[in-house]
């Protein structure tokens, strides 16, 4: 009783803080979780109710009379009752260690939660509250998805870059698919166009998959037998040859099953996808907020939450254009000098893989995010990726390091623990007359950087050589490389 009047009490202070998920009422209400610093749960225009911890579950009861939603680090379930758009908090039942998404089984009898670090799924009996088993399944689930009769379910799994399907009653794997990276969000879809080739279209059911560290949305055929095949893949950018980082994440079909809508996090639009015919086509970009992070359609309407936006808008209907930012025209340097100042996760992974990945954007702000876990690695590698592959040769000084050796294990050939080093191997690259082409360096302070600007500018190298601070694409500019991933 204690727990619901401060609830009471604290409604008025909250506002959306990074809405993660929506999900419709059989009356037609939406509901939103937000899972920032300030997680909460509402109906859209109603009052918020502030919750100890919160991310990415949430699903109402077949019955629409209760909804479930993800306790993420206090690692439970909430669950609500439900009525004429009024939510009320019932209990919290224990689930894992980090509760991510949560489904109920078709018949609404148990509660299927990810426990998204230890890589399981926890089944939940909601009548006694209890877990009454625990599944293992591939790394970091995401999306859990049952199959419509309820005998199998699907998880695509964050950081494996694949689809696991497991029978609903022992956990047991009954097939796997690989496809894209970050594979998130899920819809199945049983309308399946018919085809004259053998593509696998005698499929029962179409899997759409988000694929985050991709453009691409990646269309899985579901057999009679269950098999899985991949049947298509719908490329959501500007060309076929765009970098990457439009970053779909989350999908909603409409009620014909014939338009799918894409939330593409990085470009801040939602892509519009008739998928009435064997191959779906891309009709056009209609703009969101900052950061789309999910998608729900009541009737003729498409909802959507902007994560880093804060806001839940209904999308317009007219298209705009999502357009490749050309990159800079500079004339190339001998050696570039790549400052990086900032260490936090998102501006870090920005100036060194383009853009932050979508695990960053989603956990980044949480106190035991780790930065190397194996579904953070960005969509194209890192600058060092990019240069080595065009032949440069590279130096790192500090950048994306950790107890003395670089995270990414590609690099710690040619990396040092810190900018320290940098003095005393500029005196062996003066005296040799070779440098390298690319050298980064962390530094946090003005007083380091000021010393490492004199340093280089009495340096036999001064001419030949650009001090690029915290700029990713003026570097890739100086150095000819072609830009990794989108940067708008």
């Amino acid at each position: 009783m204690k727990f619901l009047l401060f609830l009471a009490a604290a409604l008025s202070a909250f506002a959306l803080d990074f809405p993660m998920s929506l999900a419709v009422a059989p009356d037609g209400h939406m509901l939103v979780l937000s899972g920032g610093a300030k997680p909460s749960i509402s109906v859209v225009n109603g009052a918020e109710i502030p919750l100890p911890d919160a991310w990415l579950g949430l699903t109402f009861a077949p019955n629409g009379k209760m909804v479930y939603a993800g306790g993420a680090a206090r690692g439970v379930v909430y669950e609500f009752a439900y009525a004429q758009g009024e939510l009320k908090l019932a209990r919290e039942m224990k689930a894992g260690d980090f509760t991510g998404d949560v489904a109920l089984s078709p018949d609404g009898h148990l509660v299927y939660a990810a426990d998204l670090f230890a890589n399981a799924i926890v089944v939940i009996n909601p009548q006694s509250g209890r877990v009454i088993d625990r599944f293992k399944t591939g790394r970091r689930p995401y999306r859990i998805l049952f199959h419509p009769d309820g005998r199998s379910y699907f998880v695509s799994s964050w950081a494996d870059a694949s689809v696991y399907q497991y029978n609903t009653v022992n956990g047991q794997e009954i097939g796997r698919i690989r496809m894209g990276s970050h594979p998130t969000d899920m819809a199945l879809s049983s309308y399946v166009p018919e085809s004259e080739g053998p593509s696998g279209l005698s499929a029962k059911y179409r899997l759409f998959v988000a694929a985050a560290n991709t453009n691409e949305v990646f269309v899985v055929g579901i057999g009679d037998n269950k098999t899985m095949n991949v049947m298509e893949t719908i490329h959501v950018a500007a060309a076929q040859l765009s970098p990457l980082g439009m970053t779909p994440s989350a999908l909603a079909l409409s009620a014909d099953q014939k338009h799918l809508y894409v939330a593409c996090s990085d470009a801040d639009a939602v892509a519009s996808v008739d998928v009435s015919d064997v191959r779906g086509v891309v009709e056009g970009f209609l703009p969101a907020g900052a950061y789309p992070a999910a998608v729900r359609i009541t009737g003729d309407r498409v909802w959507v939450a902007n994560a880093r936006g804060n806001t839940v808008d209904v999308l317009g209907e007219t298209f705009r254009p999502v357009v490749d930012t050309p990159p800079l025209d500079l004339a190339a340097a001998e050696h570039v000098i790549y400052v990086v100042r900032d260490a936090q996760p998102g501006p870090l992974m920005r100036a060194i893989g383009g853009l932050a990945t979508d695990y960053t954007v989603k956990l980044g702000r949480r106190p035991n995010f780790d930065i190397a876990d194996p579904a953070n690695i960005p969509p194209a590698g890192y600058l060092w990726t990019n240069a080595l592959a065009a032949g440069l040769s590279v130096r790192n000084y500090g950048v994306f390091v950790r107890d003395g050796k670089s995270i990414d294990p590609a690099a710690r050939a040619f990396t040092k623990p810190d900018a320290s080093a940098f003095a005393e191997d500029l005196k062996q690259f003066d005296s040799s007359g070779m440098m390298p082409r690319l050298i980064l360096v962390q530094i946090s302070g003005d007083e380091a950087l000021a010393s490492l600007k004199s340093a280089v500018a009495k340096s036999r190298f001064a001419s030949k050589t650009e001090i690029v601070v915290g700029d990713l694409r003026r570097v890739e500019a100086l150095l000819g490389l072609h830009p990794m991933t989108r940067k708008d």
